[in-house]
């Protein structure tokens, strides 16, 4: 193990950083880079899975075992770590053997009255890793015969999921991100709470699209624990944030917890304000309040010490007990046991999905693990039950960088302080392997919104884009967000790091080709190949073909008017329809132009909280773009007559060729992306 302070690296580190590759800077990086701001929770359970040689035995030596030691180091991370970020405030609390083992707050809960983080009393948004509430209440109401797993939902809804496909969605399906539903996140969010519907009135009015078959792989998806929680409402007769607060909060004493939205009076005085940083000061987070629908999905509050508690009942098989609460059960042994076996795998040489939670094994410990991202705030939940230790991590600001990723920021640090990797032995590739690796070389991506404009963050790596290449030494190189990993084919179509235990395994169609990935690194999500036209590289340049030539267009256009003028009068009655069609060439350069700018000016308010609805200037450029599309038509039917009756000569011809064509390509681009027309 190298012994670096930060503990960010250690011998045969799977997770070696490397320098992202340089983009040429365009408009069109600006609209892309600022959507993608989608932090999707990521996930890893370690199982004795066919094919790995993870070790998963516990010990005893391991973890920390001293609160003085592991203070000093929790110390040290958060006061780098918060510097490095512009974090203004931060709480960590951390369990073991059914006792609270450390909990404490960094930083400010409001920097403007000097309030302190008290992690017993300062409440954070936890963003999705509220969904392990909802999922905890879905099993309560499975133990009760209320609920089946396996039961088609609409049994449970009193509105219907759309047939999109003839297999019906189950709990299961929900539970395991496996039901089909894309992402979204515009109109989840308010800044009028006269906007705000009943949560059956919005379910119906804003129903998410299903874009696959339930079953076929894993698909992230918020949508999945909104149906959950409104079946939770549906079978209990009460509202969901009353089910939670009665089921779950109450009996486990957590009282600076709510899944209510906006919080109950009494606890706002315990918020945590959120926080960006701008132009070198920390900036007030505006607040907003979540369709009542969305709360299932993570809009619920709490304190590092209440998630204490919940994490202490889970760890301890759905039993809670301290010195005020004698004993209380939130869920039998049993379930417990249940919620935290392996429901879904795409191969069973992988890790996969528990019940709600993401497999997240690490450093030979099997671990159990969410995310969540509620803006402005970020969370981290890690359960290691063989260790029988809990982590909760909370910041209160928005630029927290991979703090929270799966094997990356405080999971990365922690584990590899207190569980240090063992070696694992190199595998070498078979020596026949670089005639095959070219079949599996490509771009590939896991965002989730396929029919809204938020599609466009995968033009520069929204979502996870993962680039597969051939290393020229009968391996496979797997980049993504800046780093690389080596696989070694183990098996047909089964490739395991060459010095590390993490996998992937391809899926092909019935022709042979590589259609899927799927890998230990992200088992909430299949990675889709990308045809050629699909990928990043293609569209960006594209995007800037169009935009040169649509520049090049005002030069030409102004010398033309400029000769024009000098014609005789005669001459210029003949040269009326040539004139335009330059006209609504020109027009629609302008408004492609246009368009590109206002998309950035109004994504740069957009990402300010992607879960409100597109600002105003947004649904203007969108506008733009369908009348763009219209007079693209038109001039194509110029561009015709231009060769049918010689309008001008060769040359221009030519050029107002390629101009037309640029247009139709970004017409392309636009419907591709979602922007053609108001697909949000």
């Amino acid at each position: 193990m190298n012994n670096n302070r930060s503990g960010l690296t250690r011998t045969h580190n799977p997770f070696k950083k490397t320098k992202f590759p340089a983009f040429p800077v365009t408009l069109l990086l600006g609209i892309a880079g600022l959507f993608a701001i989608a932090r999707p929770a990521l996930a890893f359970e370690n199982r004795g899975a066919t094919g790995r040689t993870l070790s998963t035995v516990p010990s005893m030596t391991q973890g920390p075992t001293d609160p003085k030691e592991l203070e000093s180091f929790l110390d040290e991370f958060f006061a780098r770590q918060m510097e490095e970020h512009h974090i203004a405030g931060a709480a960590v609390s951390i369990v073991k053997d059914g006792e609270l083992f450390i909990a404490k707050g960094y930083g400010y809960a409001d920097l403007e009255k000097g309030i302190l983080i008290d992690p017993e009393q300062t409440i954070f948004r936890i963003g999705s890793v509220g969904k392990v509430f909802t999922w905890t209440a879905v099993m309560q109401l499975v133990e009760q015969g209320k609920l089946d797993l396996e039961t088609d939902i609409n049994t449970y809804l009193d509105f219907r999921i759309p047939d999109t496909y003839p297999e019906p969605v189950t709990l299961q399906h929900l539970l395991t991100h496996t039901s089909g539903f894309e992402d979204r996140w515009f109109g989840s969010a308010t800044t009028d709470a006269n906007d705000l519907l009943p949560a059956r009135e919005w379910l119906v009015s804003n129903m998410w699209k299903r874009v696959s078959p339930p079953g076929d792989y894993a698909r992230y998806s918020n949508f999945n624990a909104i149906l959950a929680g409104y079946i939770v409402a549906q079978v209990s007769g009460q509202p969901y944030e009353q089910y939670i607060q009665e089921h779950i909060l109450e009996p486990l004493g957590m009282v600076h917890s709510t899944a209510q939205w906006p919080m109950p009076a009494e606890l706002r005085p315990y918020a945590s304000v959120g926080y960006t940083y701008a132009d070198g000061a920390f900036q007030v987070f505006p607040d907003y309040t979540g369709q009542p629908a969305g709360l299932p999905s993570g809009a619920h509050q709490a304190s590092v010490t209440d998630m204490a508690r919940f994490m202490i009942a889970h760890l301890q098989g759905g039993r809670y007990i301290d010195g005020n609460i004698s004993e209380v059960r939130i869920l039998n042994e049993a379930t417990v046991r249940q919620m935290h076996d392996t429901l879904y795998t795409p191969d069973p040489r992988l890790m996969g999905t528990a019940y709600g939670f993401f497999d997240w094994s690490d450093n030979g410990q099997r671990t159990l693990g969410h995310t969540g991202y509620l803006p402005p705030m970020h969370s981290v939940l890690l359960l290691l039950p063989d260790q029988n230790l809990g982590v909760f991590v909370n910041y209160n600001s928005d630029d927290v960088g991979d703090l929270t990723v799966q094997h990356f920021g405080f999971q990365r640090a922690f584990f590899d302080h207190y569980f240090p990797a063992t070696e694992v032995t190199p595998i070498q590739p078979p020596a026949e392997f670089a005639e095959r690796a070219g079949r599996f070389v490509g771009t590939y991506n896991t965002i989730s919104p396929y029919t809204t404009l938020v599609k466009i963050g995968g033009l520069f790596g929204g979502g996870y884009t993962v680039e597969i290449s051939d290393s020229g030494d009968g391996a496979l190189l797997f980049k993504m967000m800046g780093r690389e990993w080596r696989f070694v084919e183990v098996e047909p179509l089964y490739f395991r790091q060459a010095e590390a235990p993490f996998a992937i395994v391809f899926r092909e169609d019935d022709r042979g080709r590589i259609t899927h990935m799927f890998t230990d690194l992200m088992p909430q999500y299949g990675i889709l190949k990308l045809d050629w036209y699909e990928t990043p590289g293609f569209n960006r340049a594209i995007a800037l073909g169009c935009v040169l030539m649509f520049l090049s267009m005002f030069p030409v256009a102004a010398i033309r008017l400029v000769r024009n003028r000098r014609l005789s009068i005669e001459r210029k009655s003949a040269v009326r329809s040539a004139t335009v069609a330059t006209l609504i060439i020109v027009v629609v350069s302008i408004l492609n132009l246009v368009f590109l700018v206002g998309m950035v000016w109004g994504v740069m308010k957009a990402v300010q909280n992607i879960l409100l609805d597109p600002p105003l200037i947004i649904k203007i450029v969108l506008g733009l773009g369908v009348l763009s599309a219209v007079l693209t038509a038109a001039a194509v039917v110029y561009a015709v007559l231009a060769w049918k009756d010689s309008y001008w000569g060769f040359t221009y011809r030519v050029y107002y060729t390629l101009v037309t064509i640029a247009a139709v390509a970004f017409v392309w681009f636009m419907h591709y992306w979602n922007l053609l027309g108001w697909r949000y």
